[in-house]
């Protein structure tokens, strides 16, 4: 097997870019195989030799790491959020065309859901906010009080 080799070099900026970049990619990796019922990658070797040739001490590695994941947590949040806000709109939109006597297109009612989505984005992203503020709408003392008869 013949092996190749190729030379680049990078500042230290782009190599921590480089490093952060590959880091995201093996924690993607390792959740992925973790949802699937398989071992992680463990040992990332080109992040090792990355992680040498910048000097990162262990303690900034894991302050690193815990950074990479609440970034990838945030985009999951946006991008379920996102969706929901999407699928609430269409639901209303479809909702209120089934009770009415218009059918419009497909790019019709692609504009109506477009519209629907921006104007009640916050609403829908609400329904779901998990957020202590949200929490306060569904006090323990809201959720004991017992229909009227």
């Amino acid at each position: 097997m013949l092996t190749e080799f190729a030379t680049i070099q990078f500042n230290r900026e782009e190599l921590l870019e480089l490093h952060r970049s590959l880091l995201l990619a093996a924690m993607v990796e390792d959740e992925l195989r973790h949802e699937r019922g398989l071992e992680k990658v463990g040992q990332h070797p080109l992040l090792d030799k990355i992680e040498a040739l910048l000097g990162i001490k262990e303690d900034k590695l894991h302050a690193l790491d815990h950074q990479v994941e609440d970034e990838m947590w945030e985009f999951a949040w946006y991008a379920f959020t996102d969706e929901w806000a999407w699928t609430r709109a269409a639901q209303d939109v479809e909702k209120e065309l089934s009770e009415s006597s218009t059918k419009p297109s497909d790019a019709d009612r692609k504009t109506l859901v477009e519209t629907r989505y921006r104007e009640r984005f916050d609403a829908y992203v609400a329904e779901v906010d998990m957020r202590e503020s949200k929490k306060e709408k569904f006090s323990p003392a809201k959720q004991n009080k017992k229909p009227s008869a």
